[in-house]
């Protein structure tokens, strides 16, 4: 995949991607320190958003499918670390998804840089 410019006027790009297999695969995004986001959430202290995170999850998932996917269900979202673009630009979401009988594809991620995991979460997603 490219890297390219995504969200929120160029809140992050995508700068690497690697998938084992179709349903698994762990893609590397930079956040962009310098986004008005962060002058307002929060000055001098700039966190990137949780629903900004779910979001990113949201469009990579688009993104390695290659059609539009929309979230239907979160049914276990963990915030476990703030992420600072100042002092961690760097995060990568490990994805993994699986086919559900009602259609919906099952989603585990893990949201981290390194050791620091900033988020988990367990949900669903359908296809739009």
């Amino acid at each position: 995949m490219k890297s390219q410019q995504r969200f929120l006027n160029e809140l992050y790009s995508v700068k690497s991607t690697h998938s084992e297999a179709v349903n698994k695969l762990t893609v590397q995004v930079e956040i962009n320190p310098d986004h008005s986001l962060f002058n307002g959430h929060f000055p001098g202290n700039p966190i990137l958003p949780g629903v900004c995170t779910i979001q990113i999850l949201k469009e990579l998932i688009s993104l390695h499918l290659r059609h539009n996917v929309d979230l239907v269900k979160a049914g276990n979202i963990k915030y476990l670390s703030f992420v600072n673009p100042e002092k961690n630009s760097l995060i990568d979401f490990d994805i993994e998804l699986k086919e559900m009988e009602n259609g919906n594809l099952g989603c585990n991620s893990t949201i981290h840089y390194e050791s620091t995991v900033f988020c988990s979460f367990k949900g669903e997603f359908s296809r739009t």
